[in-house]
């Protein structure tokens, strides 16, 4: 199917957004917005993340002192005559009891992710393709940026969408005997088959019922998961799959999924329209974690860990070697004198120790990096590959940590530096980062972030910043799986 634009570079009135939302409505969006909220309240009252077990005791001690005294005449005594005993005998008993409590925190869910996409295929309906390419979520600079899909190539292959956040499962009992049954919510869930928005499912608070036959029980897991979804509003569907499943790696999971979608698009306002389609598809999960059942009688002091860092975002305010400064761009007097030229932002970033060299070298990735080094000098990567080194100078928790970073998509670029980063508070992180930048923007249209056509895509930099990282956890390395005995080495 070809698309149809206007010489404008928008689309025609007979075409839809390629990027459908369920939120174009205010009215949907405010709905949406607070079925959400309410979901994120229901997962947390129907189950915990932690599961805590105290023994109380309490403690008695007796002590008992027995005191023997003789006290002998000075005088002699004429032998052979009985006189009493002289001999006192004392005894005092004390008693002392006191209580104590043992507390062990367990891991209370089966799975939990903060993201999950999935690149879908033979979804076409009354649209065009998506063009979100693989796990979905790879969108085009020009289109994510500028909003002018003109120049973008049309890709057919994966034509459909699957984005879900904020996923909790738990066991479930459904069965006497019979394993690995989960039951599910999920807080926010859109699937579009295509880019007419017309079509997009768009579910809050899904319920979801799982069963998972492991072929491999050690890390990485495998596992064949099929499962049923119901979701109610703002649409209404019913969502059958079944997945081949890798993972959890530092909350890195990789999925192939086939399934079947029949329902109806909304339930709030505007006209509903029944959507049903089959499709196979590729997955990814970030910050998605896996348990076993059997890992929910272990202690959380006791669980592996193979990743060395996690961290929701991280941000850096940069100065460059840019001409022009992102922040100063409409005061050409002081484009050259700001010293801030720009920004960086990751989210959802995972690095994995490597078994080698003390563990301390690492190979990772970040969901979206976006780096804004000038007006002209920008890159967007989804699922950028970062090796490095940690090194901890001294006893202490400051870490050095030197990487090489690079990206394919929707960008090309590579950069090498360093971070150095100091933990200030629980899952919070003060970082000074340094380095050099090269590549291409990965835009065809050859504007900056001004609006303002340039004269190439691609550049090369020096920057150094300032910025923090939250929701980030540091492992040491005796929280690290390797060396430490386990079954798996």
């Amino acid at each position: 199917m070809q698309k149809s634009y206007t010489n404008s570079g928008k689309p025609s009135p007979t075409s839809f957004s390629r990027y459908p939302s369920p939120f174009q409505a205010s009215r949907t969006h405010r709905t949406a917005v607070l079925l959400m909220i309410l979901s994120i309240g229901l997962i947390t009252a129907c189950g915990s993340i932690n599961r805590v077990e105290r023994d109380r005791f309490t403690h008695t001690i007796i002590d008992t002192l027995t005191a023997s005294e003789v006290k002998n005449q000075p005088n002699s005594r004429p032998e052979g005559i009985i006189y009493p005993s002289s001999r006192t005998v004392t005894t005092e008993r004390a008693l002392l009891q006191y209580d104590s409590v043992v507390t062990r925190e367990y891991p209370a869910f089966i799975r939990l992710a903060l993201f999950e996409g999935v690149g879908m295929i033979g979804t076409l309906q009354t649209g065009n393709s998506t063009l979100l390419g693989l796990f979905g979520i790879f969108p085009e600079v020009d289109d994510i940026l500028f909003g002018d899909p003109t120049t973008i190539p049309d890709r057919t292959l994966f034509t459909g969408q699957q984005l879900r956040l904020g996923i909790g499962e738990w066991k479930l009992d459904l069965f006497k005997d019979d394993p690995n049954w989960t039951y599910g919510l999920t807080a926010f869930e859109q699937i579009s088959p295509d880019d007419d928005v017309e079509n997009t499912l768009t579910g809050v608070g899904t319920l979801s019922v799982r069963k998972r036959w492991y072929l491999r029980d050690r890390i990485p897991y495998v596992a064949i998961t099929p499962g049923l979804h119901f979701t109610a509003m703002p649409s209404s569907y019913v969502h059958a799959n079944v997945s081949a499943d890798v993972g959890s790696i530092a909350g890195v999971n990789l999925r192939l999924q086939a399934g079947y979608v029949f329902g109806q698009t909304t339930l709030i306002g505007g006209d509903a329209r029944l959507v049903s389609f089959p499709y196979l598809g590729v997955g990814l999960g970030m910050f998605d974690f896996l348990n076993r059942e059997e890992e929910l009688e272990v202690e959380w002091k006791n669980h592996e860990h193979s990743g060395w860092q996690l961290s929701v975002l991280d941000f850096a305010f940069l100065g460059s070697s840019a001409d022009s400064s992102f922040f100063s761009r409409k005061d050409p007097k002081t484009q050259t004198e700001n010293p801030i030229n720009g920004f960086t932002v990751s989210a959802l970033t995972a690095k994995i120790a490597l078994p080698f060299a003390d563990y301390r070298f690492y190979a990772g990735t970040s969901l979206l990096n976006f780096t804004v080094a000038g007006i002209r000098e920008y890159t967007l990567g989804v699922l950028p590959i970062q090796v490095g080194y940690r090194w901890n100078p001294g006893s202490g928790k400051l870490a050095i940590d030197p990487f090489v970073e690079t990206a394919f998509a929707p960008s090309r670029y590579l950069q090498a530096g360093a971070r150095v980063m100091l933990p200030i508070a629980d899952q919070t992180s003060l970082q000074v980062v340094f380095g050099y930048l090269s590549g291409n923007t990965g835009s065809e249209l050859l504007k900056n972030l001004s609006d303002r056509i340039q004269t190439s895509s691609s550049f090369s930099v020096f920057y150094i910043g300032v910025g923090a990282r939250l929701f980030d956890r540091i492992f040491s390395r005796d929280e690290l799986r390797y060396g430490r005995g386990l079954p798996h080495e």
